[in-house]
């Protein structure tokens, strides 16, 4: 069984690099974001007492994880779709069924139970499930300040976006899609310099063309041409310069990279490199545990955050070990939801709208 056959099934251990990355994000979350060493609002009752986990204060870049997990698989998925209407239509289906799932549970658990800084107009809810951001269609319709239901729903935006480019671009023209992606990383960068100087039009086309984060969908499209395709140096070039721009945008964009920074974006691709272009199961990363959590981390993903500091908020403990106890408790019995959200609800979707969206095949007659 040749490599590219085998691609269509499911990789364990890229299960686990999806674990490692959303437990790093709701670290972030839970012991940084939300306190008063953070950058949103101080939600937790136990303030910054976790700070001091290690690496928390950089555990966003699980996103970036996600980010590079996301470019190896939409790869692959490409290679199996017949069209762009069923690449299309199939990545609405994984998104979608659990999206207005776990987005009717946040809206639910925050209208209820608050706190204030999180309750969300319906509007907002409702623009929020169209994976673009209330606030640019709030600009549109006249209702300013328009915000996601949960924040952690910008990288849906970004990776809606990176769909549609990499489908485009691919079938466009199938057996250049390497070059043509080559292409599209360098525009994405020359923009993104020429905004970053300039600013105007061309950081609107920047942040548009999501080129901040673009060198992390790259090097995911760069592991899964070495990993399926025969070698050759391009997808080793294009991983190099993903890699130099990653390390690169922070120096022009924030000032540099503090040491956290640096090692955790050093941590970031030095699990997805590996991990990717992996033959066989990688220890650990394809254990039974991080693989359930990894296939169950687009729904703990859409729950974590603003469903549990309703939950959080809805018990108010005010003791900080106690809080501790109980956001833990919290974010298990969410990890829990997810699994069972997963299992249960979202695969059997998916298989049937799968099934039903599925290409009809001519009739074999005689």
């Amino acid at each position: 069984m040749s490599d590219r056959h085998s691609s269509s099934n499911r990789l364990a251990h890229i299960d686990g690099l999806r674990a490692i990355a959303i437990l790093w994000v709701a670290v972030y979350h839970y012991a940084v974001f939300w306190s008063s060493a953070g950058k949103g609002d101080n939600l937790l009752p136990y303030d910054d007492a976790l700070s001091w986990i290690p690496l928390a204060d950089v555990g966003a870049l699980g996103v970036y994880l996600f980010f590079i997990v996301s470019g190896f698989v939409i790869a692959m998925s490409l290679t199996r779709s017949t069209a762009l209407a069923h690449f299309g239509i199939n990545r609405l289906i994984r998104l979608w069924p659990t999206l207005l799932m776990c987005g009717a549970i946040t809206f639910t658990a925050t209208s209820l139970l608050g706190p204030d800084a999180l309750v969300r107009a319906p509007v907002e809810y409702m623009i929020s499930m169209t994976f673009v951001p209330p606030a640019h269609v709030g600009k549109i319709i006249g209702l300013p300040d328009l915000a996601w239901l949960d924040g952690a729903y910008w990288s849906l935006w970004t990776e809606v976006r990176f769909y549609i480019v990499a489908a485009v671009l691919y079938f466009a023209f199938k057996s250049r899609f390497l070059a043509l992606w080559a292409l599209f990383a360098a525009g994405s960068a020359a923009i993104h310099m020429l905004g970053l100087m300039q600013g105007g039009v061309f950081d609107a086309l920047s942040r548009l063309m999501f080129a901040e984060h673009q060198p992390y969908f790259t090097a995911g499209i760069a592991l899964a041409a070495l990993r399926f395709g025969p070698f050759h140096w391009g997808p080793v070039v294009l991983l190099g310069a993903a890699v130099g721009q990653a390390f690169a945008y922070p120096y022009l964009t924030d000032g540099g990279l503090g040491l956290s920074d640096c090692i955790g974006l050093a941590i970031v691709f030095a699990l997805a490199i590996p991990t990717m272009l992996a033959r066989t199961p990688v220890p650990f990363l394809s254990s039974p545990a991080m693989v359930t959590v990894g296939v169950a981390s687009y729904a703990y993903y859409l729950l974590h955050q603003n469903t549990g500091l309703a939950l959080l908020n809805a018990f108010n403990v005010t003791q900080p070990l106690a809080a501790i106890l109980m956001m833990l408790a919290i974010q298990a019995g969410l990890l829990c939801i997810a699994i069972v959200l997963t299992q249960r609800i979202e695969v059997p979707i998916r298989q049937a709208l799968r099934q039903w969206t599925q290409p009809k095949r001519p009739a074999v007659t005689g």
